[in-house]
């Protein structure tokens, strides 16, 4: 019965009604008002996946978390189950392909913490969810 668990979470984009790849792509912030097929919607996903695309709200809302728990005095060492499964991704991933546990162990870390916070590593986290890999590898090109 485990093995039907896990292969639920990794769901191929081909595989899900119309209405589940349209509630992905709006998660990630991605436009499909040009897609009349499920061919196009699917290929459209299938990008936003593999290119890491997603809503930049997703670090906006990490940061007014971060911001309120410190005034609060609290740690944010951890993610709680439910925050993350608001914004998991039909494969099971969060967009930009990172696993739940992934994102738990690196907020386990103090340093990454402190790396996540910085302005610049921001912007690059902006980058590649909006633009993608080849946006990100320009801007430092530049």
């Amino acid at each position: 019965d485990d093995d039907d668990d896990d292969d639920d979470d990794d769901v191929e984009p081909g595989k899900m009604r119309v209405s589940e790849i349209k509630a992905e792509l709006d998660m990630r912030g991605i436009t499909y008002a040009d897609c009349f097929e499920k061919e196009s919607l699917v290929e459209r996903l299938e990008e936003a996946r593999a290119t890491g695309k997603a809503s930049p709200e997703i670090l906006e809302k990490f940061n007014r978390q971060r911001l309120e728990q410190t005034f609060r005095e609290e740690k944010l060492d951890t993610m709680k189950d439910d925050d993350i499964d608001k914004v998991l991704a039909n494969d099971g991933n969060l967009p930009g392909g990172m696993s739940p546990d992934m994102m738990k162990k690196l907020m386990g870390n103090p340093e990454i913490m402190a790396l996540l916070q910085n302005p610049k590593m921001q912007e690059a986290m902006q980058l590649m969810m909006t633009g993608g890999r080849e946006d990100l590898e320009k801007s430092l090109a530049a």
